[in-house]
């Protein structure tokens, strides 16, 4: 099972399944297709669309099978989507100790079409037993390369309670869904990545959204550019949803 919002598979209780299905009614897909389909009416959207691609097609890019481009070597591709006029896009792991990763080890977004970008986690380990970037009290570091210079940006949660604080503080402040909004800054920009409905979705850049989530695609707005295309992606490659996600409901 791939993750909608990408990062790695997580399993679904009966109800998340059940609402799943729902949101998916009347939009089937050719068995064993690569690509999710597009839903009614996508075709005429002018934003560009983001389709899931099943793990085995990323497992394919992992062993160098048409391998995208700014992909390191050594890395173990664990998302990938189909960006509609770009192509194939993949967030991966670079282990520990990998030359590009350093001690921790990172999360990298490769492909044509986007520019290259590292997430480097604060403390935690990023490994094969851990894939994914925990947001901890001191910011992730994230560097998006441009073609003219390199975009030093972070993540974090600014609602989220001190290290101090007692545990029944950060369970509760954690159950409040404005309170796990992901913070994203590179260059002179801020991004709000949040959960929406049981699947979905959004980030914003200032009071506009630039990425939403409908159904089992995603699409970015005509507004998008390529430093919002490579941060939203590379973000949504690292973070498990739990980061963002309310607690109960999901």
């Amino acid at each position: 099972m791939v993750s909608l919002t990408g990062g790695e598979p997580r399993p679904l209780t009966l109800g998340q399944f059940s609402a799943g299905l729902r949101r998916l009614a009347g939009a089937p897909g050719p068995r064993g297709a690569c690509l999710a389909p597009a839903l009614s009416g996508d075709e005429a959207s002018p934003a560009r669309l983001v389709r899931m691609l099943p793990l085995r097609c990323a497992d394919g890019l992992a062993r160098g099978e048409h391998g995208p481009t700014g992909l390191p070597a050594g890395a173990v591709v664990s998302v990938a989507w189909q960006l509609d006029g770009v192509g194939a896009v993949v967030g991966a792991l670079l282990p520990p100790g990998h030359p590009a990763a350093g001690r921790l080890g990172a999360r990298v977004l490769a492909g044509e079409g986007v520019w290259p970008a590292t997430v480097w986690p604060a403390g935690s380990e990023v490994s094969r037993e851990s894939p994914l970037i925990e947001l901890a009290d001191t910011p992730a570091r994230l560097v998006v390369r441009a073609p003219d210079r390199d975009i030093v940006g972070s993540l974090d949660q600014p609602a989220r309670p001190p290290a101090d604080a007692g545990r029944l503080t950060r369970a509760t402040t954690g159950l409040r869904r404005g309170n796990r909004q992901v913070r994203i800054r590179a260059g002179d920009r801020v991004w709000w990545l949040r959960a929406t409905g049981v699947f979905g979705v959004r980030v914003s850049r200032g009071d506009r959204p630039v990425y939403l989530t409908r159904g089992m695609l995603g699409h970015f707005e005509p507004g998008a550019d390529e430093l919002d295309v490579s941060v939203v992606l590379a973000t949504l490659a690292s973070l498990p949803s739990s980061t963002y996600a309310p607690i109960l409901g999901f």
